[in-house]
């Protein structure tokens, strides 16, 4: 099939098309940057249909927004004359990030990031109405949403738009993820992780050299060599039992508070007998 022209209901086109992106995950083909691994899946899927617009839209917790990563098409002249935020919680956008479910957008003048742009360039807009809005989840994280015109372009094949482009979203998010983790590298993790607790490294530096201090170092006792598996086991029990009383022992939201994997924090529970109510 040449280009997008026409359109085909044979499942063939969306299996090719799956296939080529899949493979865009392989380490020998990783584009560099996560705007050109968008750009080049967006190219894939507009060669097999007709879709001339696609847009990646990424949540940013600190400033609790969504920015525009990269947008792809006919009629766009790149990122810097395409709306580049909006509120996390505004429109079709935010409440497909709420409900981790896609929606359809169907006046682009009603939703907050196409807003103004619709004002100000009339009938010139060129995007193609209703408009799909996609959230890609990493480990149960909204991480933010793809816009993209439906690839059958008909309200009656909105279902197999709607499924097929799901299966597009799974391939996405796993790659976002990674091209997020390395873009910030663990340097910058760490330093986020300081900048979020600021004075929690000199809370236990005194209480820890307060406790180092009452113990005799060239003393070779048994309770001198368990010293820093007892002092990691302790901090473990008590910031895992805060956590649950601070959730009202919901053990899945202490384990998103705590940061760790809902299994993690079960075994963790039963190794240091932790009571729950």
């Amino acid at each position: 099939m040449s280009s997008g022209q026409g359109m085909t209901s044979h499942p063939v086109a969306e299996v090719r098309t799956l296939f080529a992106i899949a493979e865009l995950s392989h380490p020998q083909k990783r584009l560099p940057h996560l705007k050109d691994y968008f750009n080049e899946v967006s190219a894939i899927l507009a060669r097999e249909f007709p879709i001339h617009y696609s847009a990646l839209i990424l949540r940013d917790p600190k400033k609790d927004s969504l920015s525009v990563e990269a947008c792809f098409g006919q009629g766009i002249e790149g990122i810097e004359s395409h709306p580049r935020s909006c509120g996390v919680q505004q429109g079709a956008i935010g409440k497909a990030l709420q409900c981790q479910e896609p929606v359809v957008i169907r006046d682009l003048a009603r939703e907050p990031l196409y807003e103004a742009w619709v004002k100000g360039r009339g009938e010139t807009i060129p995007i193609r109405i209703p408009l799909l809005c996609f959230p890609l989840i990493g480990e149960e994280t909204p991480l933010g949403v793809i816009n993209i015109e439906p690839p059958y372009g008909q309200d009656k094949a909105l279902l197999r738009d709607l499924q097929f482009l799901q299966a597009v979203a799974a391939l996405l998010a796993p790659m976002v993820k990674s091209y997020q983790e390395k873009k910030a590298g663990p340097l910058a993790r760490h330093e986020s992780q300081k900048l979020r607790f600021p004075g929690l490294e000199d809370v236990l530096s005194e209480r820890v050299g307060e406790l180092l201090n009452k113990i005799d170092p060239y003393a070779k006792t048994k309770a001198g060599a368990d010293l820093f598996d007892d002092v990691v086991r302790l901090v473990e029990r008590i910031l895992i039992k805060s956590a649950l009383e601070r959730v009202n022992y919901v053990q899945v939201a202490a384990a998103e508070l705590l940061g760790i994997n809902r299994n993690t924090l079960r075994k963790k529970i039963k190794d240091l007998k932790i009571k729950l109510p």
